[in-house]
């Protein structure tokens, strides 16, 4: 079933932990779980830059299920299947499922839209979109453009972007993918969002929004403008070289995923967590992909 494209708001389910009711977990913290930029493929062998993306991101996804605490949902930020395959999404949405968790996803630039309306169904979010967990406004924002690596978000969705923030005065996350502001890497600070400073106007006017939170970067990633937080995380695959010129492979740092502790009193708190080790590194001569 097709995602719907509106600003519906609506609860998301609490996890299921044992001897607790619904009413004692809404004043404990609530924990989000971001995973972002797999680029799976429909093979289950298929490899980006030598690194075989379906066992990484199966394996970030057992390790953060171990060692964060009980998650709330799971959130995924992008280029969630690199060759745009029906048997890609189709993967996803079962390793997905098995967590029992509620999940979100957003497009990234290697993504298709349709496919992901059709095999991830509601998951499958935007081009703007809130939800609530507990006492906080989770915001999900559609900022690819066909065709294009680099995002735009346009007055459509900046509109709706407003909105959707200015009629909650909860406390709130924005997800999305491209990052907003410059990561000091010359390649990729030209693939990010071409309008991303009327994206930060919003944020430095509606002070409730305490973080930005983005993929696409394949790096961990913390600036802070004001009261909020612009947050990148590592690829659950293949990691970028911070601050480069040019495209440059990171050969040292391994997979991994951020965690976000949303508080009652609309405090964050936040750590990147990376895999104890993974054999597979990428390619070291890479000029691209």
């Amino acid at each position: 079933m097709p995602a719907s494209t509106g600003l519906r708001t609506f609860d998301i389910a609490p996890s299921r932990t044992t001897g607790e009711t619904r009413s004692e977990r809404t004043a404990q913290p609530r924990t989000l779980l971001q995973l972002t930029d797999p680029h799976l493929f429909a093979d289950p062998q298929g490899q980006l830059l030598d690194v075989t993306t379906r066992r990484s991101f199966e394996a970030v996804l057992e390790f953060a299920l171990v060692h964060s605490p009980p998650a709330d949902a799971l959130v995924l930020t992008g280029d969630l299947v690199h060759d745009e395959s029906r048997e890609g999404y189709r993967t996803l949405r079962r390793l997905l499922d098995r967590t029992g968790l509620p999940y979100y996803c957003i497009p990234g630039n290697h993504d298709s839209r349709p496919l992901m309306d059709e095999l991830l169904g509601p998951a499958a979010l935007g081009p703007v979109a809130a939800r609530k967990l507990g006492g906080w406004n989770l915001v999900f924002l559609d900022s690819t453009e066909p065709g294009r690596e680099g995002g735009r978000i346009g007055p459509a969705r900046l509109a709706a972007l407003r909105d959707a923030v200015a009629a909650n005065p909860s406390p709130a996350v924005i997800f999305l993918h491209q990052h907003p502001i410059p990561v000091r890497s010359a390649w990729m600070d030209k693939l990010r969002v071409e309008d991303g400073d009327e994206l930060i106007g919003i944020c430095d006017r509606h002070p409730q929004v305490k973080a930005l939170v983005c993929g696409h970067i394949h790096q961990e990633f913390e600036h802070r403008i004001e009261g909020c937080r612009v947050l990148g995380a590592p690829s659950t695959c293949v990691q970028f070289a911070p601050r480069q010129a040019d495209f440059t492979i990171d050969t040292q740092e391994v997979p991994g995923y951020r965690e976000l502790t949303l508080f009652a009193d609309g405090v964050l708190e936040t750590r990147v967590v990376r895999l104890d080790g993974y054999p597979e590194r990428p390619s070291r001569t890479a000029g691209g992909y």
